[in-house]
């Protein structure tokens, strides 16, 4: 059997680290339930649906390594062993998420048990889907994972006002005012979306990464209504176009993974074809605002290995803040050469989630706040230590860029900073030396009291 999501829940569950839950259960209940649990959940029944739920593999970082099956203080350096080995997809003929095909007036949306994720949200979300697009001008197949507001029967919102590669196919499609085919596959295996989350090099897929991930090409199949492909062995999938309207539909207000509330926003809808999918298919529930989080937090945190490498810096550990919600501040510990902090910020900073970062000496360990403020009380200079850029790419979910100014379907920008903690050019290390009691080695406690 082909690695997917049901191997990860298999292995999970004889592991111990999911739990079935028997009971009938109402759909409106799935959120609070998975939040209210201390390990991932799937809903065998779920009332008025035919399909299983299976929600909360991601919510913590722990549960997000344990779904990937790696260790947890590798999640930033794992990922990257994808980009540096990747492996094409292949097309497959017969793929388990098309066992079952509805088309036309079989397509309906209320047969999937799409849950409320927050209560002030402005509809149920579907919230697991890896989007497959052509890039016309990269020549690849482009993944990204976006959420899509239920809004009828046939058709969705598609959250599209941040930067992305699929923003940018839209734009184009839009432009020539023709509609843009996507597929949309919901419960695909972690490695998919993980990928997905990740910004890609342009013109290279994230199907090809999640290939280097698995060691062996992802199983992708022909949509039945476009030349779109599918994941062939995720659970379920859709299939349709995106509108040429523009930013004109009304969407949310939706929790985010920052931890709040959006503002009400305008976004393109996504008119669907086709729904597909196995027999006994699982539907997967991302939980916001953790599990994105947690997922973003892998990505961003290989993105800065992979940035700070390039960039010639020598680095120690990288770490992504949970008061951030794992992807705007990074910590980074460094093996500095002269210059090697300010060069080591400028690259942190040029990654476009990023608004905050924090370099360090690798004598300093970044998962201990205490050494972190002691770092930036002692070692900087706000004078010469701290870097502002201006006019720097944003995200809506910011409030303190106040995106709703802005005219429909138009980009926020954001102010980056950067603090250099790293100890001062010129300045001895010996100054740093931390204090050790004398004599430490020679007396035991338990000999004397």
């Amino acid at each position: 059997m082909a690695d997917s999501l049901r191997s990860v829940i298999d292995r999970l569950s004889k592991a111990g680290e999911l739990r079935h839950v028997t009971k009938e259960v109402d759909a409106r209940y799935i959120s609070a339930l998975l939040v209210k649990a201390d390990k991932p959940l799937v809903f065998e029944r779920v009332r008025g649906f035919d399909f299983p739920v299976v929600g909360g593999l991601y919510w913590t970082r722990q549960r997000l390594a344990a779904a990937l099956g790696w260790p947890e203080a590798e999640l930033g350096l794992r990922f990257p062993q994808g980009i540096e080995r990747m492996v094409d997809p292949v097309l497959v003929d017969k793929a388990p998420s098309q066992e079952v095909v509805r088309t036309g007036a079989d397509v309906d949306l209320t047969t999937l048990p799409i849950p409320f994720l927050g209560e002030k949200d402005g509809g149920p979300f579907i919230s697991a889907g890896v989007v497959l697009a052509h890039d016309e001008e990269q020549g690849c197949v482009n993944a990204g994972v976006y959420r899509m507001m239920y809004r009828s029967p046939r058709q969705t919102s598609i959250d599209l006002v941040t930067v992305s590669d699929l923003r940018r196919s839209y734009e184009r499609a839009f432009q020539r005012k023709e509609p843009l085919p996507i597929t949309v596959s919901i419960g695909a295996h972690p490695y998919e979306i993980l990928s997905a989350a990740f910004k890609a090099p342009p013109g290279v897929s994230e199907l090809k990464i999640a290939g280097g991930l698995h060691g062996s090409p992802v199983r992708t199949a022909r949509a039945k209504t476009s030349d779109v492909p599918v994941l062939a062995d995720c659970e379920v999938v859709l299939e349709g176009e995106i509108a040429p309207i523009g930013w004109t539909v009304d969407e949310g207000p939706f929790g985010d993974f920052a931890g709040m509330y959006t503002e009400l926003r305008w976004n393109p809808v996504f008119n669907i074809k086709a729904i597909t999918y196995r027999k006994d298919a699982v539907f997967q529930v991302i939980q916001m605002p953790w599990e994105n989080a947690w997922l973003g937090a892998a990505a961003t945190e290989a993105q800065v290995w992979e940035v700070l490498k390039r960039a010639g810096v020598s680095v120690a550990a990288v770490r992504v803040t949970e008061g951030s919600m794992c992807r705007f501040s990074v910590l980074a510990a460094i093996r500095k050469r002269a210059g090697g902090g300010k060069n080591a910020l400028m690259a942190i900073l040029s990654l476009p989630d990023t608004k905050h970062a924090i370099v360090v000496d690798e004598d300093v360990d970044i998962s201990d706040p205490v050494q972190v403020e002691s770092a930036l009380t002692f070692r900087v200079q706000a004078d010469r230590d701290v870097i502002i850029i201006q006019d720097a790419q944003a995200k809506h979910i910011d409030p303190s860029v106040r995106a709703w100014e802005l005219p429909k379907g138009e980009l926020p920008v954001t102010a980056k900073m950067g603090i250099d903690a790293t100890i001062p050019e010129r300045v001895p290390p010996s100054h740093y030396e931390r204090i050790r009691p004398a004599f430490l080695n020679e007396v035991n406690l338990d000999q004397i009291i």
